[in-house]
C-alpha cells in the first residue's frame, strides 16, 4: 500500500508528456497530453485486469449496454470542466484516461491550454476514445458523458460511441458502502476502503476558478493540483472497481458481505437479474445480521425467498412474530399481514387431509358402483 501512495504521490505524472499536434497562434500549446505507466501489481487488483470479465459480475457494475468481452477493451474516465452544473455553456478542458495494455494501467491526461481550441482539443478527445466502445466512470452516465456528448456535437456534430457499454460505479458503491461510510464519494471511499488517504488535495468545487485563474496567470502551481487530483480519482476508480467486483464474486461463492446493509442491496440485485438462489443467501445473511430497523426492511422480501425455496412455515414464523413485537410501520404492517395470509393459505393445502381411495366407493365385482340406499 505504501508503495501505492508513493506512485500517486509522484503525480501529475509531467515525466511524459506530448506536446499538442497544432499550435495556438501565441505560440504555445493548444492543449497537451500527459501519460504515465502503471503496473497493475502495484494496484492490488484481484479481478480487473487479472481474469476475463464475467457478465454475470459485470451487469452488477452500472453495466448499461452489452458486457465487454476483455478489461482491455474498457476505458476508464473523469473529466474536469468549467462549471459543476453542466449545460452547453460547460467546457471540459481535462480529459484523463486509463486502460489496460501489457500489464500495466497507462493513464493519459488531455489538458486543453485554450478554450478557443476547443475543436482540436475535442478532435483529439475523439481519437483518444475512438478505439473503445466501453466505458467506466464515476456518476459518468449523469455528468461525464452528457457533458462529452454534447461538446462533440457543438464542436464536431458528432457524438459518442464509447459508451455503448458503459459501467457506472456510483450506484453499486452506494449499495455497498453508503450505509457504512455515509458519504460514497471517491475520496471518502479511497480512505474507508481503498486504506488510501489523499493529503493537500483541491476539492472539486475549487477547480473551475482554479483553472480560470492557471489560463490567466499559466502558473504551474494552480494547475499542477488538478491534474493530481484527477488522475488520483482514475486510479481510485479502478481499484473501486476492483473492489465491488470480488464482492459480487464473493456472494456468488456463498460469502456474502458481513456488513448487512450491504448484504441486502447485493440480494436485491441479484434478485432483479433472476439469481433467486445467491439472493436468497445475501437475504439470510443481510437478516440475521441486521439491526430491528434493518430487519424490518429485510423481513418481506427475505420471507418470499423462504417461500421460494419451500422454507413456508420458517417465513410464516418470522412474520408473525415481527408483527407480535409490533414493529413496523402501519403501511409495513399491512404488507406483513397479507403476506401472512398468503403464507397460511399455502400451509393450509399443505395441511389438509387427503383423500385416499379407503374413502371412496369401491366398484362391486360386476364393475358397477353399489346402489345408494
Amino acid at each position: 500500500m505504501r508503495d501505492l501512495r508513493a506512485r500517486l504521490d509522484t503525480l501529475p505524472l509531467s515525466r511524459v508528456t506530448r506536446p499538442a499536434r497544432e499550435a495556438a497562434a501565441a505560440g504555445g500549446p493548444e492543449f497537451e497530453v500527459r501519460e504515465q505507466r502503471i503496473e497493475l501489481a502495484t494496484l492490488g487488483l484481484s479481478v480487473v485486469g487479472q481474469t476475463e470479465p464475467d457478465p454475470r459480475v459485470v451487469t452488477h457494475l452500472g453495466l448499461k449496454g452489452a458486457s465487454p468481452s476483455r478489461w482491455e477493451d474498457i476505458v476508464f474516465l473523469d473529466t474536469e470542466t468549467t462549471g459543476l452544473m453542466g449545460g452547453t455553456g460547460t467546457y471540459v478542458f481535462l480529459l484523463g484516461t486509463a486502460y489496460i495494455r501489457d500489464g500495466e494501467l497507462v493513464l493519459r491526461q488531455h489538458l486543453l491550454h485554450d478554450l478557443g481550441a476547443e475543436a482540436a482539443f475535442v478532435r483529439a478527445l475523439r481519437e483518444e476514445l475512438a478505439p473503445f466502445r466501453a466505458c467506466a466512470s464515476y456518476n459518468g452516465k449523469c455528468f461525464d458523458l452528457p457533458l462529452l456528448r454534447t461538446r462533440f456535437v457543438m464542436t464536431l456534430r458528432s457524438d459518442l460511441s464509447v459508451d455503448e457499454s458503459h459501467l457506472d460505479l456510483l450506484h453499486p458503491a452506494r449499495r455497498l458502502w453508503r450505509d457504512r461510510f455515509g458519504s460514497t464519494s471517491l475520496r471518502q471511499l479511497e480512505d474507508s476502503v481503498l486504506d488510501v488517504v489523499r493529503e493537500d488535495d483541491i476539492p472539486g468545487a475549487l477547480i473551475p476558478e482554479r483553472y480560470f485563474r492557471w489560463l490567466a496567470l499559466r502558473d504551474p502551481q494552480l494547475i499542477e493540483p488538478i491534474l493530481n487530483h484527477n488522475a488520483r480519482d482514475i486510479v481510485s476508480l479502478v481499484r473501486i472497481t476492483d473492489r465491488i467486483a470480488q464482492a459480487v464474486i464473493d456472494a456468488r461463492a456463498g460469502r456474502a458481505p458481513d456488513h448487512a446493509p450491504a448484504a441486502f442491496a447485493l440480494a436485491k440485485a441479484f434478485e432483479r437479474v433472476g439469481e433467486g438462489e445467491i439472493a436468497y443467501l445475501c437475504y439470510e445473511s443481510a437478516y440475521g445480521d441486521a439491526d430491528s430497523e434493518l430487519r424490518i426492511r429485510v423481513a418481506l422480501p427475505y420471507a418470499k425467498a423462504l417461500e421460494a425455496h419451500g422454507h413456508v412455515e420458517r417465513a410464516l414464523k418470522m412474520v408473525e412474530l415481527l408483527l407480535e413485537l409490533g414493529l413496523g410501520t402501519p403501511r409495513w404492517r399491512a404488507q406483513a399481514e397479507a403476506r401472512i395470509r398468503r403464507l397460511a393459505r399455502i400451509m393450509a393445502k399443505r395441511c389438509a387431509p387427503l383423500k385416499t381411495s379407503a374413502s371412496r366407493p369401491r366398484p362391486s365385482a360386476a364393475g358397477s358402483f353399489p346402489a345408494l340406499s
